[in-house]
């Protein structure tokens, strides 16, 4: 068996969190389009359509908010080294036939940030069937993109890739250097996972900062390039579809 990244951490969240957390992803799912000030995205997938990400939900989710402001961000503190501040998370749903991400590199990803750590939580079981995260270790600088700001393919054929199984409530901690992907979900099963990423606080950055250069970053990409996005790289291998308008000032969902 291969053996885990050096990036994983296991049990970072009680079997008690990890029903919580599930049962509020179940709710952050059903949020109506529309009613979420950052956003739902969704993507066709052979089972129809289905939620692929929630931005920023901590903006509107009390639990999620301290998760990330909490045990989350203590545990990227203890990585770092040095106190650091939460400037963007995410929930990614991979449901049964979801579709992957291509390698690429935290860094280039986030507009207006020098120093990035990103602490990936398991809400599911994430396995190779399901699509799970492979990373590979070692590398300390930004690596060559294509045209999708994804790492290029003769460069990712010479990297040593190890897959991150997890069980739920276990972590991944990658830096923003570390190349990583994910392939479809081959499994029955959702594979879903919580995403919160983080700044040295020395450094100032703050979430606001962040989405305002995000959304910035991806109507530019998308004029130019006429791709839809999910985020500000066009690493996404699903096709989009749209959920309808999104809210700009608050949310609106219970």
């Amino acid at each position: 068996m291969t053996s885990p990244p050096p990036a994983v951490r296991r049990a970072v969240l009680t079997p008690e969190q990890v029903l919580t957390l599930q049962g509020w992803c179940g709710e952050i799912e059903g949020w109506p389009a529309g009613s979420h000030v950052w956003g739902q995205y969704a993507e066709q997938t052979p089972g129809g359509p289905a939620i692929c990400r929630t931005e920023n939900v901590s903006a509107c989710h009390l639990g999620v908010a301290e998760l990330v402001e909490g045990s989350l961000r203590e545990l990227a503190a203890a990585v770092r080294g040095e106190p650091v501040s939460a400037f963007k998370d995410k929930v990614n749903y991979k449901q049964p036939g979801g579709a992957g991400f291509r390698p690429h590199q935290d860094l280039l990803a986030y507009p207006g940030v020098d120093v990035v750590i990103s602490v990936l939580v398991a809400i599911d079981e994430c396995t190779r069937e399901s699509g799970c995260l492979w990373i590979a270790d070692g590398v300390e600088e930004l690596l060559a993109t294509d045209d999708r700001g994804v790492v290029q393919d003769e460069i990712v054929k010479t990297l040593d890739w190890s897959p991150a199984e997890l069980a739920p409530g276990d972590a991944v901690c990658i830096d923003g250097f570390a190349p990583h992907y994910s392939e479809a979900n081959d499994s029955d099963r959702s594979r879903r996972v919580l995403v919160a990423s983080y700044a040295p606080s020395s450094e100032g950055y703050s979430r606001s900062q962040y989405y305002a250069a995000r959304r910035a970053a991806m109507t530019d990409a998308s004029a130019r390039d006429g791709r839809s996005r999910i985020s500000t790289l066009a690493d996404f291998d699903g096709t989009e579809i749209s959920m309808g308008a999104t809210a700009t000032d608050q949310c609106t969902h219970d």
